[in-house]
């Protein structure tokens, strides 16, 4: 990464740290200490040139020490962070207990104004009863990619429906063809699925979160579920991970059609290891059920910023959290979509000036498509991603169907959120 040396001096100990010293010097300087990765350090130096009175001590914490780190550092009561990156969403959930409460209630220090921008369902991690204990960093919505090229070839429509996603998926797998249409082998792809169709699978209930809607065998679980088995039958759906070696080969050779992912996956993961050639990759709304109105979009990531709500600077630290979210020059060069909107806009203008995409206007459906992010998509104090593994990924892989393992994935859930201390419910 390459820094201002004058701005930032880094050093390592039991953890790397960078200081950002402001460029003017002042009487009444604040320092804020932050805890992030090194990705975020640009965002830190355009905050510092933009502020005269407020130094950042910046602290880089791998993001599955952040919580355990924390708690000890509140035990403790000394090297407590004003600020704190959170890389997963559940994080503001887990540290903001009984016994460890961190978070600031930024309800009343952030406008209804500046709220009311960031994209629909964007900030429901952070929404905790009436309070507003963070601000979301980037949306991770689920659109589907496809291949182009490789779609107009075959002669098909691009899904609009999830039956429709089937029937192309499994046409263009007929014959032994090796052309596959996603990887369902890992766990956000598995909770999407579901979740895609509505289906109670550790859902808050709209009216008290502290109850989790869990129900595997209700209509829409068992749908989804049904599909997802016909379509590793029909060899549509690759039993593997999307990350996985012979996954990532097999879309290099050109065997991908189309596969639902994140707003992330095309600047990271399809242009750059599965290495699709400019104007191969096509982007769309992601699929709905025929019986939905509208498409239920799941998330897989999109990071939170949170405040020490005992800082002796509150005014700094709510200052920096929506300087980091909001800044539309610091959006530009962001790695992920903001959720701030106004904010989103000039970084999709960068997207769509790559001239990568087949469409010149991609930006326009990761923007749309935010609309319709799934309101559940919140901050739990369970492991979802680790559960459904944990339930499902070894027996499927092992030939059982997903739709067997409903009442397994039903008591992995029922019996974490408990223990969690949750209430369970039906409906």
């Amino acid at each position: 990464m390459k820094l201002i040396p004058r701005k930032v001096r880094q050093s390592t100990a039991l953890v790397c740290a960078g200081l950002i010293t402001a460029s003017a010097a002042s009487a009444e300087n604040i320092k804020l200490t932050v805890w992030s990765d090194p990705v975020r350090l640009p965002i830190y130096e355009a905050f510092d040139n933009a502020r005269d009175n407020i130094d950042l001590d910046i602290v880089t914490v791998a993001h599955k020490d952040t919580v355990t780190k924390l708690q000890l550092a509140l035990q403790a009561g000394t090297s407590i962070p004003d600020v704190v990156w959170m890389a997963d969403v559940n994080y503001a959930a887990q540290i903001s207990t009984r016994r460890v409460n961190y978070l600031m209630d930024l309800s009343d220090k952030v406008s209804a104004e500046t709220v009311a921008e960031f994209y629909p369902t964007s900030n429901a991690p952070c929404e905790k009863g009436n309070k507003l204990i963070c601000l979301r960093n980037d949306v991770a919505h689920y659109v589907l990619w496809y291949n182009k090229p490789l779609m107009d070839k075959l002669g098909f429509d691009v899904p609009k429906t999830w039956e429709e996603y089937e029937k192309v998926g499994t046409a263009a797998a007929a014959n032994d063809s090796g052309i596959v249409s996603g990887a369902i082998l890992a766990n956000v792809p598995l909770l999407s699925t579901f979740l895609a169709n509505n289906c109670n699978l550790a859902v808050p209930k709209a009216d008290d979160p502290e109850t989790l809607l869990i129900n595997m065998m209700e209509p829409q679980c068992v749908e989804a579920a049904q599909m997802v088995d016909r379509m590793i039958a029909s060899g549509a759906l690759a039993l593997q991970a999307p990350f996985e070696a012979g996954f990532v080969d097999n879309a290099k050779a050109g065997k991908l059609l189309m596969i639902p992912g994140p707003t992330w996956f095309g600047e990271h993961i399809i242009k750059r290891r599965y290495e699709f050639a400019p104007g191969t990759t096509g982007v769309a709304h992601p699929p709905k059920w025929s019986h939905q109105e509208e498409p239920v979009a799941w998330s897989w990531g999109g990071g939170v910023w949170g405040g020490w709500k005992d800082t002796a600077h509150p005014d700094a630290v709510v200052d920096l959290l929506t300087f980091v979210t909001t800044d539309t020059d610091v959006a530009k060069a962001a790695v992920t979509m903001p959720a701030h909107q106004p904010a989103s806009i000039p970084w999709g203008k960068v997207v769509n000036a790559s001239g990568y995409y087949a469409d010149a206007d991609m930006f326009s459906i990761l923007l749309e498509s935010a609309s319709f992010g799934h309101p559940g998509y919140t901050s739990l104090r369970i492991d979802s991603r680790g559960l459904i593994t944990k339930a499902v990924v070894n027996d499927i892989a092992n030939g059982a169907s997903l739709e067997s393992l409903l009442p397994k994935i039903q008591e992995e859930f029922s019996n974490a959120s408990k223990l969690a201390g949750y209430k369970v419910a039906l409906e």
